[in-house]
């Protein structure tokens, strides 16, 4: 592909922002690739992000209301798209038709049945096939790629249970509306969990779900504010549970815990500081490694999340600037994407209620 390569960012709302902002910060860095564009079907947005932006470059940002407008004016290579899940299939297979490839914020689609069929539209040509990237920050992430490398060493034996936890201190803007609590927030953790073990594939999937506390305190449409659910693997020797919460109200809590024979590792933790992510490595007599790794420092009051995730998602960024350029396949593609909402609409479908539970079998005293 030729260079520069030119990027444009389709949604520009709470993440797009920061993606606009990584594109340019990568142009800066590797010369070779350029943010021409910004869309967004709200224009006013579009040219806020536009005004924010442009004095951080010499080439011109060009704003559109919507995808079929950026197609039409050929001013762009590749896109990332970070607009509304609802939106995710049209925006995604309307580039994908003109020939670009994507970077797609996840989940793939905004349900199982619409991410079957763009998948399989996907996968019916070799061209297509190679198109979509999803983005799976976490696989990115200095911390998590250290844990991962410490498995692969063998560092603490067979691993036999993960936990991915995901609590954020508030829910999503007032109005914002999901297809799901664990569809909007345990996919990542979902596709985690299969990546820290090598692309297994869960056998069997077990949730429970509440509505708490930020069901009744926004507007925020979704079916609980509270999840849990068990993945079972091939065999009895391997499970894994994710938890996330919308009600954390102390602060963003994001950690993963990897049981192996001979030890644990252990990613984050909730903790008053947020510069700074760990990741500690015990055996059987005690504390092996303690390792630091920092965070982003945006300057200014951004949502914790990017804070957290900030150099993985501009690694991200880097990554399938690269791919695109050398034309090579993405590390993480829509089949990935594809599985992990399969795993977490399916813990979703299996979720129980308070009225669904066993109720205590309680016996007066004799």
């Amino acid at each position: 592909m030729k260079t520069p390569l030119r990027m444009a960012v389709v949604g520009v709302g709470r993440i797009g922002i920061f993606h606009a902002q990584h594109a340019q910060e990568l142009a800066t860095m590797r010369g070779d690739c350029q943010l021409v564009a910004l869309v967004d079907s709200f224009a006013d947005t579009a040219q806020r992000a536009r005004d924010q932006l442009q004095s951080g470059q010499d080439g011109e940002i060009v704003t559109f209301d919507d995808v079929d407008a950026l197609v039409e004016s050929g001013t762009n290579d590749v896109a990332v798209i970070a607009s509304r899940t609802s939106d995710h299939h049209r925006d995604a297979k309307a580039l994908v038709d003109a020939g670009m490839r994507v970077l797609l914020e996840k989940p793939l689609t905004d349900s199982l049945h619409s991410a079957n069929s763009f998948a399989a539209y996907l996968n019916a040509d070799p061209v297509r096939q190679r198109a979509v990237m999803l983005a799976f920050m976490r696989r990115f992430d200095p911390a998590l790629l250290h844990a991962k490398s410490l498995l692969e060493q063998d560092s603490i034996g067979r691993l036999f249970k993960l936990v991915s936890i995901l609590e954020d201190p508030t829910g999503p803007p007032d109005g914002y509306s999901s297809a799901g609590l664990l569809v909007d927030m345990a996919v990542h953790n979902a596709d985690e969990i299969m990546w820290l073990t090598d692309g297994q594939r869960p056998t069997a999937v077990r949730g429970a779900g509440a509505r708490l506390h930020n069901q009744l305190t926004s507007t925020v449409v979704e079916d609980f504010d509270d999840g849990f659910f068990q993945m079972w693997f091939e065999g009895e020797d391997l499970m894994a549970q994710v938890q996330v919460s919308r009600n954390h109200v102390a602060g963003y809590r994001n950690e993963t815990y990897l049981y192996g024979e001979n030890g644990l590792i252990h990613v984050g933790a909730f903790r008053g500081n947020a510069g700074s992510v760990t990741v500690e490595h015990y055996g059987r007599e005690g504390l092996i490694d303690n390792r630091s790794f920092e965070t982003r420092d945006y300057g200014s009051d951004v949502p914790v999340f990017i804070t957290r995730f900030g150099t993985a998602y501009a690694a991200e960024l880097d990554d399938f600037t690269d791919k695109c350029l050398k034309d090579q396949p993405f590390s993480v593609n829509h089949d990935d994407g594809l599985r992990a909402l399969q795993v977490v609409t399916d813990g979703m479908q299996s979720q129980t209620t308070r009225a669904q539970a066993t109720p205590v079998a309680w016996k007066p005293p004799s």
